[in-house]
């Protein structure tokens, strides 16, 4: 096989790869009841509920701690290297 024919045969098992999936009828149809069900002030109520506001941001620290984390082990293993590099 030449590079062409590699090429078309890579790009067709792509093009099958990226196809667009629909969903089945009958979960899209449950998934708009449910959506559809939803008014604003159901959504209000639980956005107000308390307890799902500490979660929320317990949940948004330990992201934040982690990313802070992962920021500082970066930044002393890269600024390591340099004074190990430079000495």
């Amino acid at each position: 096989m030449n590079k062409s024919q590699d090429t078309h045969q890579i790009e067709s098992m792509l093009d099958n790869a990226m196809r667009s999936v629909r969903p089945p009828d009958d979960v899209m149809q449950r998934l708009r009841e449910k959506i559809g069900n939803l008014e604003p002030n159901i959504i209000a109520k639980r956005l107000s509920n308390w307890e799902f506001t500490i979660i929320i941001m317990g949940s948004v620290m330990a992201v934040a701690t982690v990313i802070l984390t992962v920021a500082r082990a970066f930044f002393y293993f890269f600024n390591r290297s340099k004074r190990a590099g430079g000495a």
